[in-house]
Parts: structure tokens; sequence; C-alpha cells
């Protein structure tokens, strides 16, 4: 089986905007599967569900082993690929947020897209 390749810039747009955002996020972030450990770009932490989102690239199926392993999952767009404090917002708020509340940043409002 072929290493799927990380998308550094989605990775670093992540890192990016948990320092800005005050979010938790690991990126890149492995995902230990049945066969073999597969690296996303990254894990956004009390975003999604209760086991956070794990984000992929927009090429990619939703049906891996992200789903087995019980986190939300989420393909970007090359739109992701730098930090955009308002798009990242939006996102966030359409996951949904399922930390402590205590960690509850006061930006966030819930808001869907749909």
């Amino acid at each position: 089986m072929t290493a799927r390749v990380v998308d550094e810039a989605i990775s670093q747009a992540w890192l990016d905007a948990a320092k800005d955002l005050g979010i938790r996020v690991a990126a890149p972030f492995t995902v230990q599967a049945d066969e073999e450990p597969v690296t996303y770009e990254a894990h956004v932490v009390d975003f999604g569900g209760p086991k956070g989102t794990v984000v992929g690239v927009l090429e990619e199926k939703l049906d891996d082993c992200r789903a087995t392993q019980g986190f939300y999952r989420s393909n970007l767009s090359p739109s992701c690929r730098s930090y955009e404090r308002q798009h990242f917002i939006f996102t966030l708020n359409d996951w949904g947020w399922y930390g402590p509340e205590g960690l509850r940043p006061a930006w966030y409002t819930g808001e869907s897209w749909s």
C-alpha cells in the first residue's frame, strides 16, 4: 500500500488557526488503522464530533479509517492551504463544538452553513 502524501500547507494552516483562534490542533495527525497507520493533515480537537475532526484533502473518500476510528472527517479544498480567520471560523462553527464548556472559544456561535 502506498503511503498518502500529507498536504503540509493545510497542516500549517490549521496550526496557524490553533494559535490565532485558541483551539486545540495536532498537525499532521496519524490515525491507527487496522492494516497500518495513516497520516492526515490535522486533527481538530473539540469540533465535529466527540473525538474531533480529522482533516484530509478534497480528492479522498470519506469512508476510510477515520470513520472506523470514530472521527468526524472533512476533506478540504486547496483554498484551505492558507489560514484565513473568517473562513476557518465559518468552518468550525459549521462542524459544531463538542469540547468542554470551559474551553469553548468566545468567537464560537454554532451557526452552520446549511
